[in-house]
């Protein structure tokens, strides 16, 4: 039996750690965009910023 329940908690964790990277999404489709949207903006915002601190350390 405890063979048993060491093969089944082998099958379902990657599919429960797949399911918790999904838990931080809002339930609305439109919430989620809106969320992509902002940390999409910070991406930008970051890599825009690296760029500058780049670009200064070459100068």
């Amino acid at each position: 039996m405890a063979e048993h329940l060491t093969e089944l908690e082998k099958m379902t964790k990657p599919v429960l750690d797949a399911l918790r990277s999904y838990q931080d999404l809002p339930p609305d489709k439109a919430l989620a965009t809106l969320e992509f949207e902002d940390k999409k903006r910070q991406y930008e915002a970051a890599e825009k910023r690296l760029e500058e601190v780049l670009q200064s350390a070459l100068e």
